[in-house]
């Protein structure tokens, strides 16, 4: 039984590939040669302390959930992914009903510049721009700096879940 499924497996990989599926994600023409990535530490150009190595960890938990590339040292990659967090904006997202001056919710947005530089050439092989965010309730009963802390992490994801995604569209 055992032998049985294994077989079945590898059949199952041998006939995927020529239906268009694969692992991992699908990579734009001029990441094609690029197998493996090294992740830079970035800058961080706010007032929002550790907001960089947020990004950095989330950037590294990403690219392996999506399979594309495989991390590696800097002297062993491909490509090295650097940036920088640009800035951090507040908005208020809701108001408090009894005092319109108080923000109920607020919105905090991280916007991030990233660029992929190719190691043997020099040359950088993509660049762009992302913004994400994430919100927290301003209330007088809770830790707002343990909410704030929280929005600020869940943008960071979701900024290094975009980049992600940039790298591995077609």
């Amino acid at each position: 039984m055992k032998k049985a499924a294994t077989s079945l497996a590898a059949l199952a990989l041998l006939i995927l590939p020529g239906c268009g599926y694969h692992l991992g994600g699908v990579k734009s023409r001029a990441l094609q040669g690029v197998r493996t990535v090294s992740i830079n530490m970035f800058a961080n150009k706010t007032l929002y302390p550790y907001v960089a190595t947020q990004l950095n960890a989330a950037l590294g938990e990403q690219l392996q959930r999506d399979g594309t590339f495989r991390l590696a040292s800097p002297s062993r990659c491909d490509a090295v992914l650097s940036g920088a967090v640009t800035s951090v904006g507040a908005s208020t997202l809701r108001t408090n009903s009894a005092n319109t001056y108080l923000s109920a919710e607020v919105g905090l947005t991280v916007h991030v510049h990233y660029t992929l530089t190719d190691t043997r050439t020099g040359k950088v092989i993509a660049s762009g721009n992302v913004a994400a965010e994430g919100s927290f309730f301003n209330s007088d009963t809770g830790n707002v700096q343990t909410a704030r802390d929280s929005a600020l992490s869940y943008a960071t994801r979701l900024a290094a879940e975009q980049i992600v995604q940039n790298m591995t569209l077609p």
